[in-house]
């Protein structure tokens, strides 16, 4: 459908906002203004950095994981559709049972302390990303699809406008997915909880809690799963390891996501749900990754 001009100026005025995420400028907006300013076409080729080292928030310890919730919509960042460099993005309603693959970036210093799409400030310590139709702000999983680690972030932003990419992580969690050298990292995106949208159990660890039994599907086998490798070395050591710790069967089994083979590393089938919290606790005793317990 093309949108005429004419409507494309009422939404990108007359809306409650309508931001470019990872593009809101340094000035950012009074607090009398209804929405932080517009960030440009030429401030988003400007190169992003990330910080020089000497002055990390990661000295002052660890960064908790936001914990997921239902929030209302954000006043700002939220429109029915926005227009970025001739593209026209339509946002969401709700995020709930939202999941997708494909390439992650993030973005650092450079936007430092500016003003998110949400109005939110900024803070490339904390776990959030930007995304161009999730509802903000909304709360996901991202994991990274070559080594399985992942972490929960909150979705306060617009963003990546670059092709192919899916999603812009913060600094932190980019580092904590070990991709912050690299640029880029395959990975999956799961909402957790989404205005407009139901919320996933979520204990104050930031842990998915696991569903009682009689909720999940009749015969549903329940395993917990620690990794999913491309290599089929590391996910082999990893199950070579597991077996040191548990009595349980430890199965690694190939599955293709978006053609791309993986190597998953699971523990089970297990009994019920006790046994795969007794497992959750042993492993983030024993720093095995970011386990999840998944059915089959």
């Amino acid at each position: 459908m093309i949108l005429k001009r004419s409507v494309q100026l009422v939404s990108l005025i007359g809306a409650l906002s309508v931001l470019s995420a990872c593009t809101t400028t340094s000035g950012g907006a009074s607090a009398e203004d209804d929405a932080p300013a517009y960030g440009s076409a030429a401030d988003r080729k400007i190169p992003d950095y990330a910080p020089d080292g000497t002055a990390s928030s990661f000295e002052d310890g660890p960064i908790e994981e936001p914990t997921p919730r239902v929030e209302e919509k954000s006043p700002f960042g939220n429109p029915p559709y926005y227009e970025v460099d001739g593209v026209v993005y339509h946002v969401l309603s709700s995020g709930s049972g939202y999941s997708e693959t494909g390439i992650a970036s993030w973005y650092g210093q450079k936007f430092h302390g500016r003003r998110t799409s949400s109005g939110e400030v900024y803070d490339m310590y904390q776990y959030t990303a930007a995304h161009k139709t999730l509802p903000l702000p909304s709360y996901a999983r991202v994991t990274n699809i070559d080594t399985g680690d992942s972490v929960i972030v909150k979705i306060n932003d617009r963003g990546p406008f670059v092709k192919n990419r899916i999603i812009d992580l913060s600094y932190a969690a980019a580092k904590k997915l070990g991709y912050d050298h690299h640029g880029t990292a395959r990975v999956e995106v799961t909402v957790l909880a989404s205005p407009g949208g139901p919320q996933k159990a979520v204990n104050p660890d930031g842990e998915l809690e696991i569903p009682p039994m009689e909720q999940q599907h009749d015969n549903a086998k329940l395993f917990v799963q620690v990794g999913a490798f491309s290599d089929e070395m590391r996910a082999d050591t990893l199950a070579s390891r597991l077996r040191e710790y548990f009595k349980q069967p430890i199965s690694l089994t190939p599955v293709n996501v978006n053609g791309q083979k993986l190597h998953r590393v699971r523990i089970g089938p297990l009994d019920d749900a006790r046994a795969a919290e007794a497992i959750l606790s042993q492993l983030k005793q024993y720093s095995f990754g970011t386990p999840r317990v998944v059915t089959d």
